[in-house]
């Protein structure tokens, strides 16, 4: 292969199976001048085994802001530098995009070496007929946070999917339970490509027995497919909350109804108080 063109190479590593690298991911690694890694540890295994000798810069989600102006430097004198995350395709719940979005602030060249990556790893084996789905990462580590956040997709009727890691996968799953119900249907894959991977489309009560009965179950990051749930999105119309507005503030305070009607409707406050403001003067 001839020497790369001068410019960054986001290149998509295997999520467990080695095997599953690309000719061209290899071909890329072996001629870029530099590769930017999540982490050198993972990325020199990774080189290692495939016989790859390369100098390794870190970047990750807490160094990205301020190494992104090195890798730009490099490029802008004119060598080719690739950018691998610990698996997978990078900048996907995953650190890049802070550097590629640096790149094409300075008109310079982006190149995807595409390959393997887990949501569509474990949607192409899902057997799921809908083509539409809303991918959310990871969810949030606040308990209160990850209620709402599962509210909000159970109400938006979207086929959903996420990641989740095995420490909190149990408690992910409960949240899951209570909002969209024991029988709804779910995928779970885990280990993907990997000697224990699991695929399974059950019942979040029989996807949660199958998961607690053995804790090698837990194990390995998980891909989690949620099934629409079946209802209609609300569209909720002013006059539905100018009748709920003019009921409430006939007992309550303007802000304790702005905040009642704000929680029962789910819309934002602000919006309510303003209509609740113009419905007083006029």
């Amino acid at each position: 292969m001839s020497k790369l063109e001068s410019a960054l190479y986001i290149v998509a590593t295997p999520i467990g199976n080695l095997s599953d690298i690309t000719l061209r991911a290899l071909e890329t690694l072996k001629n870029v001048d530099i590769i930017a890694c999540e982490d050198t540890r993972n990325t020199q295994a990774l080189l290692n085994h495939f016989q790859i000798s390369k100098k390794l810069i870190s970047l990750h989600q807490h160094n990205e802001n301020q190494k992104k102006d090195l890798i730009l430097s490099f490029v802008k004198e004119g060598k080719s530098v690739a950018y691998v995350s610990d698996a997978g395709t990078p900048c996907i719940s995953d650190p890049g995009a802070l550097l590629v979005n640096s790149f094409y602030e300075k008109n310079l060249k982006v190149i995807p070496i595409p390959g393997v990556s887990a949501i569509t790893t474990a949607f192409s084996v899902s057997g799921i007929l809908d083509n539409q789905f809303k991918f959310f990462g990871f969810l949030s580590n606040q308990k209160k946070k990850l209620k709402e956040e599962l509210q909000a997709i159970f109400e938006s009727n979207n086929l959903a999917i996420l990641y989740e890691s095995p420490h909190r996968i149990i408690e992910f799953l409960e949240n899951i339970k209570v909002i969209f119900g024991s029988n709804h249907q779910i995928v779970i894959a885990r280990e993907l490509t990997k000697m224990f991977e699991t695929i399974k489309r059950d019942t979040v009560d029989n996807i949660l027995s199958y998961i607690n009965e053995n804790s090698n179950h837990k194990k390995g990051e998980f891909v989690v497919i949620i099934l629409p749930s079946g209802i209609a999105p609300k569209k909720v119309k002013e006059n539905d909350l100018k009748n709920a507005l003019l009921i409430t503030q006939d007992y309550l305070p303007t802000s304790q109804s702005v905040k009642l009607i704000s929680t029962l409707f789910k819309k934002n406050k602000k919006e309510v108080y303003n209509l609740a403001i113009k419905k007083k003067n006029d």
